[in-house]
């Protein structure tokens, strides 16, 4: 028997003894956690090995992606959201990325090394609940995962690395999915790996009638999927976790656009220039061409910045899967309503078999109900081309005029458009968190749009010099300058905003509108008294000759500077821990930690660049993590009984908040949103933890630091005792 002594010698020996992946304080914060874990057994003598393992999926969340897991423990999240192509050959990788956890690994680790492994499988979901039930994907069920990790060895592009089961109690684990998987190959390629569409199930077969894969019109051009992580040893299932994921048809995205574009209205322009008796009527001069030309660029940009947000995980977006969803029902909801309305004259816009399954299917019985086809006629009626009457007016074989009809048109189709954007946001469901982020990037895609497309969307311009077209493009109501404009153009266009102010103003006049209907209804939120303000739009930036916003604007979406949509070259270097820890230690709230503590902190804290506008934190969300401001300025808003947000503060480099949330968790108690392009360090409850588990004493001197902090605050008089609060804060890091 050992004595105390010689038990106080083992110990010691046993927690000087390397470990790989351990540093000291990581051994301390281990066995801390275990001797809690020990106490809070019925039978402390009872063997860990005997504990049941459980896996656990991180869950989405918006704001957030994989690879934030490898820059700052605890700030990590599983996506929701992928993309294929099924009329690519060559699709571009862009894995699904689940995040995920196992505990009470202990029997199946060294020394007692049972056998075990994580599997993976995944199924198809009906679109309508009740209607059908899942269809197991062939070659997808049970699939042995081994254990691998998300890695910043690429970044800013995530990396995957191999990973040990043995570290499962301090480590997050990555299992990743290649949406192409989900693709069947051709019946008639038998060297092409993956299964054929007859091995699908039936039930998904049956309710595909127009095409042989699961991404079909049918099935509105995506599938919801359910994957299932499970733990099996000895062919005993032992746990299990799933989550739910949307999957994107990105070749079939926008097809039906096209076919308004590509079909629909040349087949217009030519019948049109029959009646007119004008032969080779080019299609660019149809009323309805400018904003589909513009609205299909919009889409393609707004694609462009998913595609990047899922495939290299960058932060265009906070939730890319709802823009996904409200972009498709949109679609859907339009085009359809167009079809409908032209069916007597255009039979021919849907197939026998989509028209079959949109008359039919319950997957269609939504959008049947909110198709305005009435409204859509109406825009219809506005589509007559304008002939050249006289030479002072012509534009080749149209009027000028004509520009004036374009006008007229483009307004009541964006009327109609955003009426159907209304109920896209019903069917895609609320989103009070990050809509307004959202709301900013698609009405700045829609500007670039605009201006890129400017002259070809309206050819009637290439018949004036260029000072009077650009007088026509860019002119704002009111300022003339040194203009000498012939009488006969001033005549018949008055004093108005040109082309480029007035779809820019309008359509943030409109977008502003959707996302106060929607906000009535609960279905979308944003701070201040507008969705976007004028200070968020390229164009107005761009006008009041600030090319420092225009040029944080673009670099806030994914683009270089000045308005041209292009990569930029370089996403600019990252902060060195030495640079991170030098702020913390300016901190308040860190005060109480050594150098050392400091520095482990440093390595474990996420830098984040923020555009302006963007909201860091929202009032009413919960959170548990601290954020430092390293460069520009944020506000801070509060919102009151009848609405308003109200500024009550600015803050500047080195001001810190949240550590409320931090310490103690609980609902934001403010908005915070930056006010330029800003840089933050974000700091979870993970990585603070194994500092308090090493010096518990910590969470006194923490807790007097928050009830210092708290004493001015009256609604928050009662919770300032640095007792209690040293108790919530111990509880809420440590469990």
């Amino acid at each position: 028997m050992q004595n105390p002594r010689d038990f106080k010698k083992l110990f010691k020996r046993l927690l000087l003894s390397p470990v790989a992946g351990m540093s000291w304080e990581d051994k301390l914060a281990f066995v801390r956690a275990y001797m809690r874990e020990l106490e809070s057994r019925k039978d402390p003598m009872e063997e860990s090995a005997e504990l049941e393992p459980a896996i656990e999926i991180i869950p989405f969340e918006a704001g957030r992606r994989p690879i934030d897991e490898a820059l700052g423990p605890g700030l990590g999240a599983s996506e929701h959201a992928g993309l294929v192509s099924t009329l690519t050959r060559n699709p571009p990788a862009d894995d699904l990325v689940l995040l995920y956890q196992v505990k009470d690994l202990y029997a199946y680790v060294a020394p007692f090394q049972r056998t075990f492994e994580v599997r993976m499988s995944v199924a198809f979901l009906p679109h309508v609940e009740g209607h059908g039930a899942p269809c197991p994907v062939p070659g997808l069920t049970d699939v042995a995962l081994k254990p691998q990790v998300v890695s910043a060895a690429g970044y800013p592009f995530p990396a995957i690395a191999e990973a040990s089961w043995g570290e499962f109690y301090k480590t997050v684990y990555a299992a990743t999915l290649n949406p192409q998987g989900l693709v069947p190959r051709r019946e008639d390629d038998p060297d092409a790996r993956g299964f054929t569409w007859s091995e699908v199930g039936e039930p998904l077969r049956a309710r595909t009638p127009d095409g042989a894969d699961p991404f079909t019109f049918a099935n509105l051009f995506h599938q919801k999927i359910r994957v299932t992580l499970a733990l099996h040893t000895d062919g005993k299932h032992l746990a299990e976790d799933t989550i739910d994921a949307e999957i994107y048809d990105t070749g079939r995205f926008g097809s039906l656009y096209a076919r308004l574009l590509e079909r629909l209205i040349p087949a217009d322009t030519t019948m049109q220039a029959d009646a007119l008796g004008i032969g080779d009527l080019h299609v660019g001069y149809h009323p309805w061409f400018p904003v589909l030309t513009i609205g299909m660029d919009k889409a393609m940009l707004y694609l462009h910045a998913i595609r990047q947000d899922l495939g290299e995980q960058r932060r265009n977006l906070p939730d890319p899967a709802w823009l996904l969803r409200v972009g498709l029902y949109l679609e859907l909801l339009t085009c359809l309503g167009i079809f409908e309305a032209v069916r007597d004259v255009h039979p021919d816009l849907l197939s026998p078999a989509e028209r079959a399954v949109f008359e039919e299917s319950p997957v269609f019985e939504k959008i049947r109900e909110r198709l305005d086809v009435a409204a859509w006629k109406k825009v219809w009626a506005m589509r007559d081309i304008v002939p050249s009457s006289s030479d002072l007016l012509a534009a080749g074989p149209v009027s000028f005029t004509n520009l004036l009809r374009k006008q007229k048109a483009t307004l009541a189709f964006l009327h109609a458009h955003h009426e159907d954007l209304k109920h896209a946001i019903a069917l895609a469901g609320p989103n009070v968190d990050n809509a307004q982020e959202t709301w900013h990037r698609v009405f700045r895609d829609a500007e670039r749009a605009v201006l890129k497309n400017g002259l070809a969307a309206f050819p009637e311009l290439g018949w004036l010099d260029k000072r009077t077209r650009d007088f026509a493009m860019w002119h704002q109501r009111g300022v003339f300058g040194s203009y000498a404009l012939p009488e006969s153009l001033t005549g018949a266009f008055g004093d108005q905003d040109g082309l480029f102010p007035s779809a820019c103003r309008q359509y943030r006049q409109s977008m502003n509108e959707v996302a106060r209907f929607a906000r009535e209804r609960q279905l979308m939120d944003h701070t201040g008294d507008e969705c976007i303000p004028r200070t968020a739009s390229l164009f107005e930036a761009y006008m009041r000759g600030d090319s420092a916003l225009v040029d944080a604007l673009q670099r806030r979406d994914g683009y270089g500077g000045g308005l041209d949509a292009a990569e930029p070259v370089s996403l600019g270097a990252e902060p060195t821990h030495a640079e991170i820890a030098a702020l913390l230690r300016r901190v308040p709230v860190f005060k109480p930690l050594t150098d050392r503590e400091v520095e482990r902190l440093a390595q474990k804290t996420r830098p984040v660049v923020y555009g302006p506008h963007d909201r860091v934190v929202r009032e009413g969300e919960r959170g548990s993590s601290l954020f430092v401001l390293a460069s520009g300025s944020v506000e801070v808003l509060v919102r009151q009984q009848s609405g308003q947000d109200v500024p009550v503060a600015t803050l500047e480099r080195g001001a810190v908040f949240g550590e409320v949330a931090l310490l103690l968790g609980g609902e934001r108690t403010a908005t915070v949103r930056t006010t330029c392009e800003s840089t933050l360090y974000e700091i979870s409850k993970q990585a603070l933890s194994p500092i308090i588990e090493s010096r518990p004493q910590l969470v006194v001197e923490l807790g007097l630091l928050i009830a210092a902090r708290q004493r001015g605050r009256e609604d928050r008089t009662k919770q300032a005792s640095p007792e209690g609060l040293a108790g919530r804060i111990r509880k809420f890091l440590l469990g």
